[in-house]
């Protein structure tokens, strides 16, 4: 039951038994199926904990309850929240010890008290509509079969559902703008026509991700602001990353996946990062859609940042990688110099952007083209 403090809401409130005290904990549900990475929630979640929140109730401390088929997308939550101005717990799953916070919250003699609850809003979209309306959400605008891919649903299911959308006003297909750092630029109108949420379903959308009505959540988007200038094939690609995966190998079990992510302490920024799972073992996929307009020794250093970053980010949680690059095959001749003596748990695939669906074997520890 969803719970009020001043004007932030909660998932639900909890006091544990510890040491003959009690904690004051509230509760901030996620799931990695919503459509955005473990990121995004970070700017929410110290939106939700500020000062003037945490001084009306002193002894406050905040269990991230995560659902989620592996362990990264928790693991990397929890290391994104590092320096949280209050004790808080990051688990996997619907169980809590006291270890799991980030240092010894407040224990009372007895608990605080169960906030106020809040009403919870009947649903009025099927989950299948609301994973369109949270793609949508963080794309901000896009086609039928990026948001298919994205919300890992099929094109002909995502079409029908989008038509539906529209008629109840929450979704509209318009040109509408380009986007800048301030905002649409109205002098740039978009060359296509594409989906985007109307206010009713963007509330929608947020209110499923447990952002209260009085906070705003722009930086959802952050990452995906990137790809609005590339109107055409890389941006599309870049979305289709993970139906493209599914169907090239279709034995891999491909969780969730999320264009341009800005991911912490990490400079560069995929063009699309993916999560599953390959032969048993938690892996990444990270996508580089291939420059055609840059000369052979740009591409060769480009790809060898970003290989070193894919790495790093695949090394502090304990995962295997796959680094995937998409383009002509005068490009992969040129990013091929940047790959020498790969570890084990390491595999980089190549094949043409233009072939939907098709990718090599993949084999740990070498590089693989179609």
């Amino acid at each position: 039951m969803t719970v009020r403090l001043g004007s932030m809401t909660f998932s639900d409130w909890i006091s544990l038994p510890h040491d003959d005290g009690w904690t004051d904990t509230f509760v901030f549900r996620v799931s990695s199926q919503a459509c955005l990475p473990p990121y995004a929630y970070v700017p929410l979640i110290k939106r939700l904990t500020v000062r003037k929140v945490r001084n009306l109730r002193c002894s406050m401390s905040l269990w991230v309850q995560v659902d989620a088929p592996g362990e990264w997308f928790a693991a990397e939550l929890r290391r994104s929240l590092q320096g949280l101005q209050l004790p808080y717990a990051v688990t996997n799953g619907e169980m809590l010890e006291f270890v799991d916070f980030s240092y010894p919250p407040w224990l009372g003699v007895s608990n605080s008290g169960r906030p106020p609850n809040v009403e919870d809003e009947p649903s009025t979209v099927s989950a299948e509509e609301l994973l369109c309306l949270q793609a949508l959400g963080r794309m901000v605008k896009g086609k039928e079969e990026e948001i298919a891919s994205l919300a890992d649903l099929s094109t002909s299911d995502v079409t029908r559902m989008l038509y539906d959308l529209e008629m109840r006003k929450l979704v509209v297909f318009k040109r509408g703008y380009r986007i800048g750092k301030n905002g649409p630029i109205k002098s740039m109108p978009d060359p296509h026509l594409l989906w985007h949420l109307t206010r009713r379903g963007t509330s929608l959308a947020l209110r499923s991700w447990g952002v209260p009505k009085t906070v705003t959540f722009d930086r959802r988007a952050r990452g995906e602001r990137h790809l609005f200038h590339l109107i055409g094939e890389h941006r599309t690609i870049s979305r289709k990353w993970l139906a493209w995966l599914k169907t090239a190998w279709p034995q891999v079990d491909v969780w969730a996946g999320w264009s341009e992510v800005g991911i912490p302490e990490i400079r560069v920024v995929p063009d699309t990062l993916a999560w599953g799972r390959v032969q048993g073992y938690e892996t990444l996929f990270w996508l580089e859609v291939g420059d055609d307009h840059r000369d052979r020794a740009t591409i060769e250093a480009k790809m060898r940042k970003r290989f070193l970053a894919a790495l790093r980010l695949a090394r502090r949680t304990r995962v295997r990688l796959v680094l995937a690059i998409l383009g002509p095959r005068w490009v992969q001749n040129a990013a091929s110099w940047a790959f020498e003596n790969l570890p084990d748990d390491v595999a980089v695939v190549m094949g043409r952007w233009k072939h939907f669906g098709e990718l090599p074997a993949l084999e740990w520890g070498r590089v693989m083209r179609d």
